[in-house]
């Protein structure tokens, strides 16, 4: 049940999410050095990081679920309820890696868009590892983007990852990314926004169809951002709009309520970690100049007490 959306500004871009989840969830950021072991690939070898990365994470655990690295490269994970997503047996020709684990491999390892693609005919996922064991392999597609702005989104099919560019600089959930631009489509006229009575006919609904029509009607309408701080501050006022309360989706499947844990957004080209939660409306700044010990992995939480500042 997540959001994300690309803010462009002269130099750069500023890309982030909501994270909404359906049951109770510890979450903090992470500081990922060169070198650093962050998983093994299903054949058992080691993988270690070539690039520094800052990110998300759940429970002080490796498995990134957004980020950037050192590079400007940048991006999140979302849930993806689709069929065949991956094989159940590695491929002994390719980089074999679980689902779970591909968002971290790729930010450790490339510094742009472009190298990602590149890479993508290495990469097989799978369900099992080779020896035959079932691994951890959530239902994940990726969006990522880079200093060029480029915007890309990732999805999982057989094992392979398909790629499609994404000029519209949004993503939520299932169904797939072409699903998602046909309803687009249907409902408004792309070339002639500023007909569209938004007030009474943008959908108003929180499933994906609706969510990512919103957020697309929203970022194309939205106030140019000319530098950083206008694209930062453009991106907290359009996720607002999809923010979704504590209590408001109550999740039968495991008796919780489905809500906004915490919103994110990082900057292609200051390479810099935004991050609230849902209970703080201060948003944190992490960069790597920040870092004072680089070479040691580090952990960052945020307060979630709310905090107002008095008026001087």
């Amino acid at each position: 049940m997540c959001t994300g959306i690309k803010i462009n500004y002269k130099d750069g871009c500023v890309i982030g999410r909501t994270m909404d989840y359906e049951v109770p969830l510890d979450y903090n950021a992470i500081y990922i050095p060169k070198g650093y072991n962050f998983c093994n690939d299903l054949m058992g070898n080691p993988l270690h990081s070539r690039c520094k990365i800052l990110g998300m994470c759940f429970r002080n655990l490796d498995p990134l679920k957004d980020a950037v690295n050192e590079h400007g490269l940048a991006g999140f994970t979302n849930t993806f309820r689709e069929f065949n997503l991956h094989a159940n047996q590695v491929d002994p020709e390719k980089i074999n890696i679980s689902s779970l684990d591909y968002f971290s491999y790729a930010l450790a390892n490339y510094r742009s868009v472009e190298e990602l693609i590149e890479d993508l005919p290495n990469i097989h996922m799978s369900t099992r590892d080779h020896k035959g064991e079932e691994v951890l392999s959530p239902n994940f597609h990726f969006m990522f983007t880079d200093s060029t702005k480029r915007c890309i989104i990732l999805e999982p099919k057989y094992g392979e990852l398909i790629y499609y560019e994404n000029p519209y600089d949004v993503m939520t959930n299932s169904p797939g990314f072409k699903s998602h631009v046909r309803r687009l489509n249907k409902l408004l006229d792309l070339d002639n926004l500023e007909d569209f009575n938004s007030a009474k006919d943008l959908p108003g609904g929180y499933d994906p169809l609706s969510r990512f029509i919103k957020a697309f009607y929203l970022t194309r309408m939205s106030i140019k951002s000319n530098n950083v701080e206008e694209a930062f501050s453009n991106f907290y006022n359009i996720t607002s709009a999809m923010v979704m309360p504590d209590g408001f989706v109550r999740n039968k499947k495991y008796n919780y309520t489905t809500y906004t844990r915490y919103t994110c957004a990082y900057d292609t080209e200051s390479k810099l970690l935004t991050v609230k939660s849902h209970t703080n409306p201060t948003v944190y700044k992490l960069g790597f100049e920040d870092i004072e010990e680089d070479d040691k992995r580090q952990a960052f939480f945020l307060n979630p007490d709310f905090v107002a500042e008095k008026l001087d």
